[in-house]
């Protein structure tokens, strides 16, 4: 018998509506202080059905955040190893100069995918 990949989705109250939208493509998930702290634990499970409609890139868009904690930066390349596994190519989007100057001194933006607009990632995802 061949036991699932993934435990149970844990239950933690009323299901809460998808934290990301289609646009081509691509799937964009808009990432802010709030949402982080309401549904962190949630990314997998979220990130699984943003992958079962086999995009060819997932946009984060950072724009709502103020800084960039250890577990957003854990669960950032914990999606980039998923992601990549699929072939999909991940982008961080409108990083401001704080995030954009941590992520350059942590060597995480030869990691990470770093786009300033949304627009501009959107139209480099399709390339």
């Amino acid at each position: 018998m061949r036991q699932n990949a993934h435990p149970p989705r844990p239950q933690r109250g009323p299901a809460r509506p998808a934290v990301f939208y289609t646009r081509g493509d691509s799937a964009v998930v808009p990432l802010s202080d709030q949402t982080l702290r309401e549904g962190i634990h949630d990314l997998r499970w979220r990130l699984e059905e943003m992958l079962a409609d086999g995009p060819s890139a997932l946009v984060v868009d950072v724009s709502g955040l103020t800084r960039l904690s250890s577990p957003t930066i854990a669960a950032l390349l914990w999606t980039k190893r998923r992601c990549s596994a699929r072939g999909v190519r991940v982008m961080l989007s409108h990083p401001d100069q704080a995030m954009a100057g941590l992520l350059h001194r942590t060597g995480l933006d030869d990691v990470l995918d770093i786009q300033p607009p949304l627009d501009s990632a959107l139209g480099r995802a399709t390339r």
